[in-house]
């Protein structure tokens, strides 16, 4: 790794649980800069939007057309990766270890991107583990697909989603190879109009490492010590901004911020991420984005602006599956984001005080539901014998003082004697709150069932011992779906479904694997190791441009 920096990893999430999320906020991702660059202009939104539509020859303006390949270089590679996160340096491990001499452009300081800053968890179907911990026998790749499939609502590519599912099992055998061990297998909560049939725990959590990191950056620790040890190099802070394309129409490289030319002699990846900070995507294409960013709730890197999605449609990449979110909601009474955090009896209520949603749902749905109502307002309310459990469970995103003095003294909780005085807190109708909490405490002393919303399946005690308490609950982005059409050998399509020779996206910047909202934890570090073996594997095959 000549003349890399060396790389370094986000310091260990603090216990307890839900450690990841609280690392997530002090990292700062919330306060940076929306944008990094501010990379494209009107014209180039416009161009993406024909894009997104399958319309040929709208590549973006403002100096955002590929490159032509002079034959000269600053740096070559057998196989070129544009970003270190999940999907990047999945693709250098496979590559690498392939024999390939390998080079990884990354415009942050260090790598890991939003994988660093996930729980680490991925989903998988009929594994040991499934079998030995979750004492699940008979649940099989095809079943896992076809859970995506309802979850997508016809808004994915079938093939890319059995593709990753027949995969997953051997994407939890590559991270044991590399020193992972699983440790607890658990399942998301409900979702509306998925059959429960094809529902099961699938999510596997992996426990403290050697170097005690956990989650996210546990995983990405493990891969970088493996693309290390192959001989990977790694040049941090430097963004590619523009592929290289030779006459014949095959993709030899890029150029850099720093002006240099790199090129990829088999291949170049893209695994930049998705759009999650570029407001200008979000406005294209993603209103949740939009609201997320506007409201300062982004919990993804700030390098995330759409580098590798205006790259791609500068030589005409299709767009693939845009407009979906990944959302996470600090909601009340719901699943658990992971084990062993217990649940919090409460319901959740929009401004009017009704609710209008199983606070049990995945939480996915749950912040859809919230983002939804009018001004995307909701809260969450519980009484005294909820906040005795803990203050630091209640939220899920962050935790809170045991006793919620900091949070009542900042204004992000609200106590109150009565129903009503905790009513004109909060700003609702004090009579539609005190009847959404009446009919709650019935069904439970009928027999603890939701009679609203039968789904509900944990948190089911009254919420009758003062004080009362509610803390809004907000919609968090935790990253932008849709991106780059690709092929199950991870190869980008254009827009008349061709594949771009020697083009190969992973991760997030690729599309069609998830629908409208994020399926479920897991999926999303399923997809970086799926679609990074591949595009690793498949480049690897590339004869020399």
């Amino acid at each position: 790794m000549a003349g890399a920096p060396s790389a370094r990893i986000v310091p260990s999430a603090p216990r307890p649980l839900p450690g990841v999320r609280k690392a997530i906020l002090e990292e700062g991702t919330m306060e940076a800069n929306v944008s990094r660059r501010n990379f494209l202009a009107t014209a180039g939104i416009a161009a993406a939007s024909l894009a997104a539509l399958g319309v040929a020859g709208c590549a973006p303006s403002g100096g955002t057309e590929a490159a032509a390949d002079s034959g000269s270089w600053d740096h070559e590679a057998d196989v070129l990766i544009v970003g270190a996160g999940g999907a990047g340096l999945t693709a250098a491990v496979v590559t690498a270890r392939g024999g390939a001499q390998v080079t990884v452009l990354e415009a942050a300081a260090m790598a890991g991107g939003n994988t660093a800053n996930s729980s680490g968890v991925i989903q998988a179907a009929g594994t040991d583990e499934q079998k030995q911990l979750a004492d699940v026998a008979d649940d099989t790749p095809e079943k896992h697909a076809e859970y995506y499939l309802q979850c997508g609502e016809g808004q994915l590519n079938e093939e890319l989603v059995r593709f990753a599912c027949e995969q997953a099992p051997s994407c939890i055998d590559f991270m044991k190879d590399l020193g992972i061990k699983y440790e607890v297998v658990y399942g998301n909560g409900t979702v509306p109009n998925v059959d429960p049939d094809v529902i099961a725990p699938r999510i596997h959590l992996a426990g403290t490492d050697e170097n005690d990191l956990m989650y996210g950056q546990a995983h990405v620790a493990a891969l970088l010590k493996a693309a290390e040890e192959a001989g990977v190099e790694f040049v941090y802070n430097t963004a590619a901004v523009q592929l290289v394309q030779n006459g014949e129409g095959v993709i030899t490289g890029v150029t850099a911020d720093d002006k240099k030319r790199y090129r990829g002699k088999k291949a170049v990846i893209l695994a930049t991420c998705s759009y999650d900070r570029s407001e200008e995507f979000a406005r294209a294409f993603n209103y949740h984005l939009v609201q997320a960013l506007k409201d300062g709730r982004a919990l993804t890197a700030p390098t995330n602006t759409g580098d590798g999605l205006r790259m791609g449609m500068s030589v005409g990449a299709a767009l693939d599956g845009m407009g979906g979110f990944i959302g996470l909601s600090n909601n009340i009474g719901g699943t658990p984001t992971l084990p062993g955090v217990p649940e919090v009896p409460g319901i959740i209520v929009n401004k009017y005080g009704r609710r209008f949603v199983s606070e049990s749902d995945h939480y996915a749905w749950v912040l859809r539901a919230i983002f939804a109502q009018e001004d995307h307002v909701a809260w969450g309310v519980f009484d005294a014998k909820a906040a005795a459990l803990t203050g630091a469970v209640v939220g899920g995103v962050s935790p809170m003082s045991d006793d919620f003095s900091k949070e009542i003294a900042d204004g992000s909780v609200f106590v109150a004697d009565t129903v009503e005085e905790l009513a004109a807190a909060i700003d609702v109708p004090a009579a539609n709150l005190q009847a959404a909490l009446d009919t709650w405490n019935a069904d439970m002393a009928a027999g603890q069932r939701d009679s609203q919303f039968p789904t509900r399946a944990c948190g089911l005690e009254a919420i009758d011992t003062p004080p009362y308490y509610a803390t809004r609950s907000y919609d968090y982005s935790l990253g932008a779906l849709g991106g780059l059409k690709i092929n199950t050998k991870a190869q980008v399509l254009d827009t008349a479904g061709e594949i771009i020779p020697h083009l190969y996206a992973a991760g997030q910047v690729a599309g069609g694997f998830m629908g409208s909202y994020y399926p479920g934890t897991g999926t999303g570090i399923l997809a970086t190791l799926a679609f990074g073996r591949s595009a690793g594997e498949n480049a690897l095959a590339e004869t020399e441009a």
